[in-house]
C-alpha cells in the first residue's frame, strides 16, 4: 500500500501543478468570462461521466474483484453511449445551460464517460499507477496544447480550450482502453449475466446518486449563478471568479483525495473491517493535518498575489478562499470517511450524506447566492461541508465502536508516519 501512496501522491502532485497551470490559462489568459463558460461545460460532462456510472462508477473498485470483468464493462461502455446521447438532447432543448451543442458535444460527453469507467476499472484491479496515469495524460495534453496554441496564436478563448480538451481526452482514452486490455483477466464464469447486471446496478445506481448529489453539492452554485444574475455575460463573470477560488481551495484538497485513491483499493480487498478502519483512522488524520496547513497558508497570501497571479477580476479569490477554508477542512476528513464506508460495500451511507448536503444546498444556497452572490455561495458551500462530515462521524460513533480520541495525533501515528518517510527515501 506505501509504494501506491507514494506513487498517487506524487502523481496527484503533478497533476495539482498542471491544474494550477491550466487554472492561470483559464483566468489570466483568457478572463473571467472564458473561465466561467468553461466551468459551465466541466461541469454538464462531469454529471454525465457520474450518471453514466449507473452499472458501476466508483462501485467497479468493490464489483470487478467478485463479478466477470468483461460483462462490467459491455454493461458501462453501452450506457456511456446513452449517457451522452440523454445529455446531448437536455441540453439542446435548452434545459441546461451551455454554449457547445450537437454532435461536438456528444463526442466530448462520450469521451468522458469512457475515460471515466476505464479509471475505475484500473482502480478495481488495484493498478493504481496505470489509473493515476490516465488522469495526468488527461490534464498534461490539455495544458500542453493550450500552450502550444498561446504560441502560435495572440490569445485563447472558450473554442480553443474545447479543441485542447478534446486533445487530451482522446489520447487519455486510447492510453487507457491500452491499459485495461493488457491487464489481467479475472474470471468468473459461475456468475452469470442477470445476476452481474443486478449486483452492478444496484451498487452503481447508489453509488451514483450519491455521486450526483455531490457533484451539485460541490458545483450547485454555479446553475444559481446563471439562473439569478444578469445579464448572462456578467453571470459567466461571477461563475468564472467563483470557479477560480474553488479551484484555488480544492488545490490543497488534492493530497486527501490522493490518499483516499489508495484506501479505497486496498479496503475493498480486505476481508477485515476492523483493519480497513485503523488504515482510514490513519490516513484520516493524515489528511487533515496536511489540508488544514495548506489551506491556512491559501488564506494567508496577500490579495495583490492573487490579483498577480490570476489578474484584476479575480482579487475576490483571498476572502472567498477564507469563507471556504472550514469547510475544505472537514472534507480532507470526510473523504477517508467516505471511502471507508465505500470500501466495505456500504455505499448507502456516503449516499445518505451527499442527499442531505444536497438538501442544505439548495435550502441555503439560493437565498445566500440571491442576497450576498459569490460570498453566499462560498459560505453555504463551506457549512454543507461540515455537516456532512459531523453526519458521517455520528454514523462511525453509532456503529463502528468509534471515539473522538481515536483523532487524536498518537505516537504509533507519528511512527508510521516516519516509516512510511523512510521507505519513500529508500
Amino acid at each position: 500500500m506505501i509504494k501506491n501512496l507514494i506513487h498517487t501522491l506524487s502523481s496527484r502532485l503533478v497533476i495539482s501543478l498542471l491544474n494550477l497551470a491550466l487554472l492561470f490559462i483559464t483566468t489570466k489568459l483568457m478572463g473571467a468570462g472564458n473561465k466561467g463558460e468553461i466551468s459551465l461545460f466541466v461541469l454538464n460532462i462531469s454529471l454525465a461521466a457520474i450518471f453514466s456510472g449507473l452499472f458501476g462508477g466508483p462501485s467497479l473498485v468493490y464489483l470487478i474483484p467478485r463479478f466477470p470483468l468483461r460483462t462490467l464493462i459491455i454493461l458501462n461502455y453501452s450506457w456511456a453511449v446513452v449517457t451522452a446521447f440523454i445529455l446531448m438532447v437536455i441540453i439542446n432543448m435548452g434545459w441546461m445551460p451551455s454554449t457547445l451543442t450537437g454532435w461536438d458535444l456528444l463526442l466530448m460527453a462520450l469521451m468522458e464517460c469512457l475515460v471515466a469507467a476505464n479509471t475505475m476499472i484500473l482502480l478495481g484491479q488495484e493498478r493504481v499507477a496505470k489509473h493515476n496515469f490516465v488522469q495526468l495524460i488527461k490534464v498534461s495534453v490539455t495544458v500542453l496544447s493550450l500552450i502550444g496554441m498561446q504560441l502560435l496564436k495572440k490569445s485563447l478563448g472558450f473554442d480553443e480550450f474545447i479543441e485542447a480538451y478534446r486533445v487530451g481526452l482522446l489520447v487519455a482514452l486510447l492510453y487507457s482502453v491500452f491499459s485495461i486490455r493488457q491487464g489481467s483477466k479475472t474470471s468468473f464464469d459461475h456468475v452469470s449475466i442477470r445476476e452481474t447486471m443486478r449486483a452492478a446496478l444496484k451498487f452503481g445506481s447508489l453509488v451514483q446518486v450519491g455521486n450526483i448529489a455531490q457533484l451539485l453539492n460541490y458545483r450547485l452554485s454555479f446553475y444559481f449563478l446563471e439562473l439569478m444574475v444578469h445579464p448572462p455575460g456578467k453571470a459567466l463573470i461571477r461563475i468564472g471568479i467563483y470557479s477560480a477560488a474553488l479551484q484555488v481551495a480544492e488545490a490543497v484538497w488534492q493530497f486527501a483525495r490522493s490518499v483516499s485513491t489508495v484506501q479505497y483499493a486496498k479496503v475493498s480487498n480486505l476481508q477485515s473491517n476492523a483493519e480497513g478502519w485503523r488504515i482510514s483512522l490513519m490516513l484520516t488524520k493524515l489528511n487533515f493535518i496536511v489540508t488544514a496547513i495548506g489551506v491556512i497558508f491559501l488564506a494567508l497570501l496577500p490579495t495583490e498575489f492573487y490579483v498577480r497571479v490570476f489578474g484584476k477580476e479575480f482579487e475576490e479569490i483571498r476572502w472567498l478562499v477564507i469563507l471556504l477554508a472550514p469547510g475544505i477542512i472537514a472534507l480532507s476528513m470526510s473523504n477517508a470517511f467516505s471511502h471507508f464506508f465505500a470500501g466495505i460495500g456500504l455505499h448507502r451511507i456516503n449516499t445518505y450524506s451527499s442527499i442531505l448536503g444536497l438538501t442544505l444546498t439548495i435550502i441555503l444556497g439560493y437565498p445566500s447566492i440571491k442576497y450576498f452572490g459569490t460570498s453566499g455561495a462560498a459560505a453555504t458551500a463551506a457549512c454543507v461541508y461540515v455537516v456532512q462530515t459531523i453526519y458521517q462521524l455520528v454514523v462511525l460513533m453509532r456503529n463502528h465502536k468509534v471515539v473522538l480520541a481515536d483523532f487524536m495525533i498518537s505516537k504509533t501515528d507519528i511512527n508510521l508516519l516516519n516509516s512510511a518517510i523512510k521507505r519513500f527515501r529508500s
